[in-house]
């Protein structure tokens, strides 16, 4: 596999360790443990009071409602944007925009990202609703006769990311799937790639399994909307030719005007951008 098999050794421990540790209200709560202890020495008074500002403000933009919005509107496009405000709607009609982008024709294939894996053959909620998608997708495309005949690709990425369970995300959603689109789905290809364990390596392990199959690089990329902007650009960059089907994010948003909720949330959508910046900085994709 070369530099791929390289890449998928990278120890990760220390960077989910931190993730944990600083996700949601985590990283305010070090701050404010910090100025406690330093208030209780009695030193460095002023920074002390800039420390419990700033944690105390960073809560709070956090946790105000509007805030997930405010920073989730740059990522999506028009059309998601206009899809995450009907979300209401979303329950009761299709998970991915109708009708379907013209770039769906004649494609070498379908290529569905992972997001967390609960337990053996159980993905997480998000990757549920990616599959879900995929059968939306699928039945509103106008293919799926053509496509189930032809026996179109659909790569599963997603590799062994939840240490207690041994398995991959793709594997558990290549075999979830039969419960979102019926077992239908095995008239396609069903392939998994369980290596990668972000981004960058979804695209380079899809790319190397197109590669050895002489699959062409026309592909319908579907992941959530939030990780659209960012996933999108890495395919690209690994000379992919993407159609981009993304999936609505159905995750609400807590009720009142602070909620922790929402902080979840706005975390999660800084992280696509620190994401971005990343990814640009090493050079893994091009805005």
């Amino acid at each position: 596999m070369g530099d791929a098999s390289i890449i998928s050794e990278w120890n990760l421990t220390l960077a989910r360790i931190i993730k944990e540790f600083t996700f949601d209200a985590g990283l305010p709560t070090i701050i404010l443990v910090i100025a406690c202890i330093m208030l209780w020495f009695c030193i460095f008074k002023k920074v002390v009071k800039l420390l419990f500002t700033f944690a105390s403000l960073f809560i709070i933009i956090l946790s105000y409602k509007e805030t997930p919005k405010f920073l989730l509107s740059p990522l999506l496009t028009r059309s998601e944007r206009n899809q995450q405000e009907n979300i209401s709607e979303i329950f009761n009609k299709s998970l991915v925009d109708v009708p379907l982008p013209d770039c769906i024709k004649e494609v070498a294939g379908i290529v569905v990202l992972g997001s967390g894996i609960y337990q053996k053959n159980i993905p997480s909620s998000v990757a549920q609703t990616r599959l879900m998608g995929l059968s939306h997708l699928i039945k509103n495309s106008g293919y799926e006769n053509a496509w189930s005949r032809q026996r179109l690709p659909i790569v599963f990425s997603g590799g062994r990311t939840n240490i207690n369970v041994g398995q991959s995300e793709a594997e558990a959603m290549k075999n979830f799937a039969s419960y979102t689109y019926g077992y239908d789905i095995n008239n396609f290809s069903l392939i998994a790639e369980k290596e990668s364990k972000n981004t960058y390596q979804n695209a380079l392990f899809t790319k190397e399994i197109f590669e050895k199959k002489n699959y062409g690089k026309k592909i319908i990329l579907l992941t959530s909307s939030q990780q659209m902007f960012r996933a999108k650009r890495v395919f690209r960059n690994q000379g992919f030719e993407v159609c981009p089907v993304p999936v609505a994010t159905l995750e609400g948003y807590g009720e009142g005007v602070f909620n922790f909720a929402n902080a979840a949330k706005s975390v999660s959508i800084l992280n696509e951008y620190f994401g971005v910046v990343g990814y640009a900085l090493k050079g893994w994709l091009s805005l």
